[in-house]
């Protein structure tokens, strides 16, 4: 499968590979001469239940004879469904920046949430190149495209996570069932069924005001610290935080209390421009309970 982008220059160079297509659709899995690099695609799991997070391990090289990718390139990725219906996104800035690129490989790890509302079935985890802001992609060609999906299973209710006091409503990106989050106040609870076992919490946080100071997100059961995060201003991240069931008190229902320091009101932020009066912590996109 041919994946395509870059700036003005690849624009030219895209053409020149439209007959990679056609190898596409055979099933090649050898990187065709045509295209300025490769890419692999590698699940570390081959099912993952819906609303689940999943490590996805991904492998980029770049022709030698290929112009250097551009300063403000970034990966993209999409997963689609058996019929190449695209289901959400995970574009992003990869750890080396891709002007760096070279014919060695460059591999990474990056995990992803797969949305909770996501049908049951396989998918397909489609990667490449793509320049900033205008979104041209460089011609990248998918070297493993027979084994770069997983199967989504049926979203688990065991340890459903509940958000309880503290959150404010639901926000989405129309069309992006991928990117939903609730804004945490100040303190916040997350509830669950207690597990029978040591579990793990991933969580998906940012706080985007670049006005505010970085804050601060501690997470406790009563006053038990679990753990103390430190959010990047300037990307979402996926936090893992370990509950040993020895930590979870002997209730049916085990509560998390998310502090969060320093909140902000919009209205009152200088340089926001903003009517929004409300007491404002972190963005959470995902909250997931599970096993090792």
């Amino acid at each position: 499968m041919l994946l395509t982008s870059g700036p003005r220059q690849w624009r030219f160079l895209a053409i020149a590979v439209t007959a990679v297509f056609a190898l596409a659709a055979c099933g090649k899995d050898e990187a065709p001469a045509s295209a300025a690099g490769a890419v692999t695609v590698t699940p570390q799991r081959t099912s993952v239940d819906a609303g689940a997070p999943i490590e996805i391990q991904y492998g980029f090289t770049r022709l030698a004879s290929a112009p250097a990718f551009p300063a403000d390139a970034w990966v993209f990725v999409h997963v689609v469904d058996d019929a190449g219906t695209l289901l959400w996104t995970d574009d992003h800035q990869p750890p080396t920046p891709p002007s760096t690129w070279g014919s060695a490989e460059v591999t990474y790890r990056r995990t992803m949430f797969v949305p909770r509302g996501t049908r049951p079935g396989h998918v397909r985890v489609e990667a490449g190149v793509f320049v900033r802001p205008d979104g041209v992609r460089i011609p990248i060609a998918a070297a493993n495209p027979s084994t770069s999906g997983f199967d989504i299973m049926p979203a688990s209710n065991d340890l459903f996570v509940v958000f309880g006091d503290g959150w404010h409503a639901a926000e989405r990106v129309e069309q992006q069932q991928a990117n939903e989050w609730r804004w945490s106040k100040g303190d916040a609870r997350l509830s669950f069924r207690r597990p029978s076992r040591d579990a793990v919490l991933s969580i998906e946080i940012d706080q985007p005001v670049t006005q505010v100071s970085r804050p601060t997100v501690e997470v406790r059961i009563g006053s038990d610290l679990l753990a103390s995060l430190y959010v990047n201003p300037l990307a979402r991240q996926i936090y893992r935080i370990p509950l040993p069931v020895a930590r979870l008190g002997t209730a049916p229902t085990v509560e998390l209390n998310v502090h969060v320091q320093p909140t902000f009101v919009p209205a009152r932020t200088a340089g926001l421009g903003s009517q929004d009066t409300r007491e404002l912590g972190v963005r959470v996109f995902n909250v997931h309970v599970g096993f090792p």
